[in-house]
């Protein structure tokens, strides 16, 4: 039998490994999720970690993208880390005040002086994204600073809520900086982040990294709450788990998800900005790639289950 030169068999041997790897489940999985995100007007970008077979696929996992409303669930963490220290007692009472209220969301039309219990706005702020109960949230907590300290605390350096509430009289002499915040506020809106730090802060949720076993427990149970469940769980069967939180701006989508799987745990999120126009059929086109990447993983993950959206379905996302 004749020997192979060295320098063949390393090629050969590049050549092999190469063909594993393009014919890897992850690499056929991030194939066609690409192929959906290249589809969608303007930039999307995702992230995919499962966790019980450690695969991960991403595109554009390190880009920075707006948060909108996703960006809550860093709230909603900072805020659960002051109630199990006992700095913040969950069934506290304030009252709301005129500088809370936000347009749409379920407290905007309670009366001023009305008394909403700290656990309520929470739940508001998560489950029905309400923007008064986010704006009460942070008062209580004391504004933004809390929320970037816990982000950069837990590792998450390209995370920023950008949005300041309550702002004090200093803050609101300083011309300077009310620029920067408008300037930043235009750009990014609520918040800033990437898909691959976004899916780490739902992956903390996941593995209890993200707080106390008693705060894990009660964030995950608030997630699978959702009253927006359109995007990324619209696609999963109904009887499986899934906490989530979704925003959405007017030239951008977004969605963040914990999926229970038969497989094991994976986490998905989506990010998409830009596109032709603000109309309804550029946000129609983002979501549909949303529901695509999200069915596209679930059935990679379970090629033999049978369950599809019923018909008519679509009228209810």
């Amino acid at each position: 039998m004749c020997a192979i030169p060295i320098a063949t068999s390393a090629i050969l041997a590049l050549c092999v490994v190469s063909a594993i790897a393009q014919s890897s489940p992850s690499a056929t999985l991030k194939k066609q999720l690409d192929a959906i995100a290249t589809g969608t007007p303007g930039t999307l970008g995702y992230s995919l970690h499962h966790l019980k077979t450690d695969e991960r696929v991403d595109r554009l996992g390190d880009e920075p993208f707006p948060t909108d409303s996703t960006l809550k669930v860093a709230i909603m963490a900072a805020a659960m880390e002051r109630v199990v220290s006992g700095q913040q007692p969950y069934g506290a009472l304030r009252t709301l005040v005129p500088d809370d209220r936000n347009a749409g969301g379920f407290f905007n039309s309670f009366r001023d002086g009305t008394e909403i219990e700290f656990r309520e706005a929470l739940h508001q702020m998560i489950v029905q994204s309400d923007n008064t109960a986010t704006l009460m949230i942070m008062r209580w907590i004391g504004g933004a600073n809390p929320v970037n300290e816990w982000l950069q605390g837990h590792g998450l350096k390209k995370t920023r809520l950008i949005v300041q509430y309550p702002i004090s009289d200093a803050q609101g002499k300083n011309e300077a900086w009310i620029a920067e915040l408008k300037a930043d506020i235009a750009k990014w809106g609520m918040g800033v982040s990437t898909p691959n730090e976004m899916r780490e802060l739902m992956e903390m949720i996941a593995d209890g990294r993200a707080g106390s076993p008693a705060a894990v427990d009660e964030m995950w149970r608030i997630l699978t709450h959702q009253y927006f469940d359109g995007g990324i769980g619209s696609q999963i069967p109904p009887w499986i788990s899934v906490a989530s939180k979704s925003g959405r701006g007017a030239r951008t989508r977004s969605g963040l998800a914990i999926v229970n799987s038969p497989s094991g745990i994976y986490v998905l999120t989506i990010f998409a900005q830009g596109g032709a126009d603000s109309k309804p059929a550029w946000q129609d086109e983002v979501n549909a790639s949303i529901r695509a990447i999200s069915r596209a993983v679930w059935r990679h993950y379970h090629p033999n289950d049978k369950w599809e959206p019923p018909p008519g379905a679509e009228i209810l996302w």
